[in-house]
């Protein structure tokens, strides 16, 4: 799977923050059909939030992601509960390495874990809009960022690849 380019990340969020009900229904319809594994992860992943208000985020996210690749030529295998496993797994130990990490190195060791990773234009763009909801409201910096962020660079994991 080739990197996914910024201009697939730009037309992907683009084209899902149109306002049209009916183009977005049939890009979840689509996903779910294409990726079931995939959707009942993040489906279940929305179930574990309490807060009403930010369900949706991660559905949303892995939705986008799912569409850049798609708009790139990606996304071609049915990402299995295999492989959302395996990419969680390594998601989880990063994190326990990035945790354990004194805090002013860690800048350092995230930009050496992301030194190499192929996706990191659609992770970047993910990132920055997890973390900045607006211009008017304080940046992110809570647990549910956390959890949306280890769920997304999951699904995005799973679809790269093959």
């Amino acid at each position: 799977m080739p990197t996914v380019p910024p201009s697939a990340v730009t037309d992907a969020w683009n084209e899902l923050n149109i306002e049209d009900d009916e183009k977005l229904a049939i890009h979840v319809a689509q996903f779910r059909a294409e990726q079931p594994v995939l959707a009942g992860f993040l489906q279940a992943a929305e179930e574990a939030i309490a807060d009403r208000d930010d369900r949706g985020l991660v559905f949303f996210y892995g939705l986008w992601a799912w569409l850049a690749f798609k708009k790139c030529g990606g996304a071609t295998h049915e990402v299995t509960e295999e492989r959302i496993e395996a990419a969680w797994e390594e998601n989880e130990e990063e994190m326990q390495e990035l945790a354990a990490v004194d805090q002013r190195r860690w800048l350092h060791r995230a930009r050496s874990l992301t030194s190499q990773y192929r996706q990191m234009a659609l992770l970047g763009a993910m990132t920055e809009s997890i973390m900045d909801p607006g211009l008017t409201d304080r940046p992110r910096s809570d647990d549910l960022s956390g959890i949306i962020l280890l769920h997304v660079k999951t699904a995005i994991d799973a679809l790269d690849g093959d």
